[in-house]
């Protein structure tokens, strides 16, 4: 694979984002995500999955500007919708998921992050933020129900409405990180509550998460897909489009 590495540590899958500094979720990480993601609900040999980021100062950056940004409308489309299908599959899954963030995880990288059970974090001058509305797009439902379950009402409202960065020991006390240590530390920590949660009974634990999950409002039944178009449409609305051709240009000097 391109863009992801996967490896089997004591049962736990540990899926490892691979691309490039910054890792930028693009089209193939989707659908390399979402194949690791089947793997962990068909293999009853692996009893949790760890995400984890090659990068020392990036979980990931987000969608790939110089790909995704691109896309016409029908690509994004199917590409938006690919990823909903992703981080509602990681959301739902049935089996302990933990979140290694490394460094940096903004947009679609904060959004991989809060599919997690449990995040640790590295310590380090790092932000994790939903900064979606800075460039004019309003975002899913699935988001600020993912963080209002991570993070509470006023937390998550904070979170989604301002796009502000989150320092790894703010994380903490708002109970988004559920440790931070340092950064040679974090596989090991995030492999050992994988390894502490998926020692539990598998049948038990999948029936009360997918409660946690139905009462959160992410349960089977629920889907972003259904509000895709509306999406879109803010996605592709001029001042969208004019903030996402400033950004080029800013990353681009």
């Amino acid at each position: 694979m391109e863009n992801i590495k996967c490896e089997i540590d004591g049962g736990i899958l540990v899926i490892t984002l691979a691309h490039g500094k910054a890792n930028a979720i693009g089209w193939k990480m989707v659908e390399e995500l979402t194949g690791a993601v089947n793997q962990a609900v068909a293999d009853s040999a692996i009893r949790g999955v760890v995400l984890a980021s090659a990068s020392p100062r990036f979980f990931s950056a987000g969608f790939d500007v110089a790909e995704v940004f691109g896309y016409d409308r029908p690509k994004m489309h199917e590409f938006f919708g690919n990823f909903i299908d992703l981080y509602e599959g990681l959301n739902r899954l049935p089996k302990p998921v933990v979140a290694a963030i490394s460094g940096h995880a903004y947009a679609g990288g904060a959004v991989l992050g809060l599919t997690a059970d449990y995040r640790v974090m590295a310590e380090g001058d790092y932000g994790f933020a939903l900064n979606e509305i800075n460039l004019g797009v309003a975002i899913p439902l699935g988001f600020i129900r993912m963080a209002i379950d991570a993070v509470g009402h006023r937390n998550a409202s904070e979170i989604v409405l301002t796009g502000k960065s989150i320092s790894p020991e703010q994380a903490l006390e708002m109970g988004l990180a559920a440790a931070v240590v340092k950064p040679i530390l974090l596989l090991d920590r995030a492999l050992e509550m994988a390894r502490d949660l998926g020692s539990r009974p598998a049948g038990a634990f999948a029936k009360i998460k997918t409660g946690l999950r139905t009462l959160a409002g992410s349960g089977p039944g629920t889907t972003d897909r259904q509000e895709l178009d509306h999406f879109l449409d803010g996605w592709f609305s001029p001042d969208a489009e004019e903030r996402k051709q400033a950004l080029i240009q800013s990353l681009k000097r």
